[in-house]
């Protein structure tokens, strides 16, 4: 599943039940075309994190856009309803539950606005046992454990403890008492309560939609193939390995023919954290390195200089600098050796520090992505959908400005990844983040 794809399944809302029931998300009316004013872009805006706020307010097209995205995701919302997901059973549950958390947030945000200073508003324990003595509300229980176990890959096919069951019963009762309180008192005929509504209900039908359609593992449309991929390569030459081979094969004569090796490492060497000291990777051991990697260091004699290596990460071109008899860091003796090298990434890689692509990974991801973009920018020219671009938004306290996720999916920020594979929990390989040098594990 490519980075369009996982941006819109980051925005669907589990059923979780530990560290809170209530979030807020976004929706499409049962009914009726979605025709979000100008007042009611203010009221969403007003619900935002404080640092999206500020932006909203400062700049017109951080609102524009905030619009546009909001636009396409009812859209996505929208199509999934013609499309009947809404009228699935564990869809409906998930509704439901959606619409008790937000009149729920909403009812408690104002008890909490009223009497400033005093404690949060708590539903007793006694409230609770009587309301699961309610005919058909453990049974409701019992089916939210069900869902919650059929989304949450953590949890399918576990027994959850008793504890946590406990703990998820009082939240949930919690919350469904206190939204029944809220729609007794009328809270649920408050315009920014139906917004957060219909927001969260396009929040979960989008996702399951993209889910479902926009990913390239299920829809074959999606999916490209290997004759878009070669393609792809043949327009985009830049993406074909075979030039960075032979790149890192004519530095490697160069290198060979008595060249100076600082001199290569600086003019060619894509490896920012040796590149500036002479391709220097220190003195390690064996299971430092990936294993390509490794294997050639250690089959060289100081002085030497390898072949071609390939790793995931690209072309290497190792000199062995010296061996030594050393010690791991847990005290143990062990052979060590201190080598320097020249990295020629693979084609394409324009981000050193994310994980390395081959260029056909990079071609099916490009593919791929057009594909989604297109299928998407269909869905939102059909929709009925209209949101208004111009709208105002207040900008918070400076006091509240602190930095917490904003409104609309983002792609999670990336760190370096070195070259070297790290063990896992389980003793197996995995990838390790930010390595300060390329080939390096810590």
């Amino acid at each position: 599943m490519n980075s369009t794809t996982k941006a819109w399944i980051a925005a669907a809302i589990g059923i979780v039940f530990a560290a809170g029931l209530i979030g807020w998300q976004v929706i499409a009316r049962r009914s009726g075309v979605v025709n979000l004013t100008s007042e009611d872009m203010a009221l969403i805006a007003a619900d935002q994190a404080p640092q999206t706020r500020s932006r909203l307010a400062a700049d017109e097209s951080e609102r524009k856009d905030f619009a546009k995205n909001l636009r396409e995701l009812l859209a996505v919302a929208e199509e999934a309803r013609s499309k009947g997901i809404a009228d699935r059973p564990e869809i409906k549950r998930q509704l439901e539950l959606m619409r008790a958390l937000a009149i729920s947030q909403s009812y408690t945000s104002s008890e909490a606005e009223a009497n400033p200073g005093a404690p949060p508003a708590s539903v007793s324990d006694a409230d609770i046992e009587a309301f699961f003595k309610e005919p058909g509300q453990e049974e409701r229980f019992n089916q939210f454990i069900k869902d919650a176990q059929e989304r949450s890959p953590q949890l399918k096919g576990t027994q959850i403890p008793e504890e946590q069951l406990k703990q998820a019963k009082h939240q949930l009762g919690q919350v469904l008492i206190n939204a029944r309180k809220a729609t007794a008192a009328g809270y649920d005929k408050k315009r920014n309560v139906q917004l957060q509504i219909m927001l969260q209900e396009a929040r979960a039908l989008a996702s399951t939609y993209a889910e479902e359609t926009l990913n390239p593992e299920k829809n074959a449309t999606i999916k490209a193939s290997d004759q878009e991929i070669k393609d792809y390569i043949a327009k985009h030459p830049e993406l074909d390995e075979t030039q960075a081979r032979a790149k890192a094969e004519d530095v490697l004569k160069r290198a060979k023919a008595g060249e100076d090796f600082s001199g290569l490492v600086k003019e060619f060497s894509t490896d920012p954290g040796s590149k500036d000291k002479d391709g220097d990777l220190d003195w390690f051991g064996r299971g430092k390195m990936v294993k390509p990697f490794e294997d050639a260091a250690f089959a060289l004699k100081p002085g030497e200089i390898s072949d071609v290596v390939e790793s995931p990460f690209g072309f290497h071109i190792i000199k062995l600098e010296g061996k030594r008899n050393g010690t791991s860091a847990d005290g143990k003796p062990e052979e060590q050796v201190h080598a320097r090298h020249i990295l020629i990434a693979k084609a394409g890689q324009a981000n050193p520090f994310g994980p390395p692509k081959s260029g056909s990974e990079q071609a099916r991801e490009a593919i791929e992505q057009e594909k989604e973009k297109k299928l998407l920018e269909e869905i939102v020219k059909r929709s009925k959908v209209t949101v208004a671009e111009n709208f105002t938004v207040t900008a918070p306290p400076a006091s509240e400005q602190q930095p917490f996720p904003g409104f609309m999916p983002q792609q999670p920020p990336q760190g370096p990844e070195g070259i070297a594979p790290s063990e896992d929990k389980d003793g197996g390989k995995a990838a390790k983040p930010a390595p300060p040098k390329k080939g390096r594990k810590e």
